[in-house]
């Protein structure tokens, strides 16, 4: 029987909709392990469903303590001995009554630590600790075959948890992706090809593979950069791999002919049809929008639409989107010269 075979699989708003429930009535709420590949947002959804309930997180990673660290140190007092919880367990003065003891990566801790967490899971206690009363458990990690440093999880820890496993979904990532202005470009070929969102594989030579963080890596790369050209593909790659990077690549050429466009400017000449011309208006601003040209660029581009109006009103739409830098491009003072005499307005502004 497979792993997926043993527990359920959500989807991120359905996870969302059980982190919501289970936040609301931590009287009743059971610890919940989240199973899933690297990447996939287990830790995200978790901070961000806390977050939009105002609780107070705290992240505890086992994997990071030695047995003795989770249950404290002793203390000789009176003859007897008391033992002192960490400072990193929920203490409700400090931290609130209510909140999340969030147990990342939990089976990355080896098997004594883990061991040290039975009666904290179960019993929400270790000694004389206590975990506060409207204090709701979750706990994250990798499946086995995920090639990270993970250990099976023993039988008694596992039986302390409701199981769910978190499969990678496009509709809800894009959505994510809009709230957060991610590029254009990365929420089009989601949104065409969200077979692409997540592809993991354990073969241990892979290392850079796409995954929801790792498109996320992608953005900040596109973010840097002037222009998408073939060296931001070429980092791309090194965030969500090369096969990623590429269909990337190739549905950015596939979608815009801009570039075909900069390189014989004849070609967009030879576009007569008005329709056709306003598809075109499209692709430049939306190339420029994904930064895939320069403004200088897109004014070249203005320069060989056919169609007066439409280029002046392209000139337009620019300068609404950059203010008056629009003015201090080389390719504007081109324009006024070549086609701005069909609107004497502009005449004196290539001055500016």
């Amino acid at each position: 029987m497979s792993f997926e075979q043993t527990i359920p699989t959500l989807n991120a708003p359905e996870l969302a909709l059980l982190l919501r429930e289970t936040f609301a009535a931590p009287h009743y709420a059971v610890p919940l392990m989240i199973w899933g590949a690297p990447g996939i947002g287990k830790s995200d959804l978790v901070r961000e469903a806390a977050a939009a309930q105002g609780l107070a997180l705290i992240d505890l990673r086992l994997s990071q303590l030695e047995p003795t660290d989770l249950r404290g140190i002793p203390l000789h007092e009176n003859g007897t001995v008391r033992w002192a919880p960490p400072d990193e367990l929920p203490n409700a003065a400090r931290d609130g009554a209510c909140g999340v003891l969030f147990l990342d990566e939990i089976n990355a801790a080896p098997p004594p630590v883990a061991a040290s967490a039975y009666q904290l899971i179960l019993d929400r206690r270790l000694g004389n600790y206590h975990l506060p009363e409207g204090w709701s458990i979750i706990a994250a990690g990798n499946r086995l075959d995920d090639r990270g440093i993970t250990y099976a999880m023993p039988a008694p820890l596992a039986n302390r948890f409701m199981h769910i496993q978190l499969r990678a979904d496009a509709e809800a990532w894009l959505d994510w992706a809009e709230r957060h202005t991610i590029a254009p470009l990365l929420q089009d070929f989601i949104a065409a090809h969200p077979e692409w969102l997540a592809r993991f594989t354990p073969e241990p030579e892979i290392k850079a593979f796409p995954s929801p963080r790792s498109w996320a890596f992608a953005d900040r790369v596109i973010s840097r950069r002037t222009l998408i050209d073939a060296t931001t593909f070429s980092h791309i790659a090194a965030c969500v791999g090369q096969s990623a990077a590429t269909a990337l690549s190739e549905f950015a050429g596939e979608k815009n002919p801009v570039t075909d466009w900069l390189a014989e400017p004849g070609t967009l000449r030879q576009v007569t049809d008005l329709a056709a011309q306003v598809d075109a208006v499209q692709a430049i601003r939306a190339a420029l929008g994904q930064h895939r040209i320069s403004l200088n660029d897109a004014l070249n581009l203005a320069i060989n639409l056919g169609d007066d109006r439409l280029s002046f009103g392209l000139i337009e739409q620019l300068h609404q989107e950059v203010g008056d830098r629009l003015f201090d491009e080389p390719a504007f003072s081109t324009w006024v010269a070549v086609r701005g005499g069909q609107f004497p307005a502009m005449g004196p502004r290539a001055g500016a």
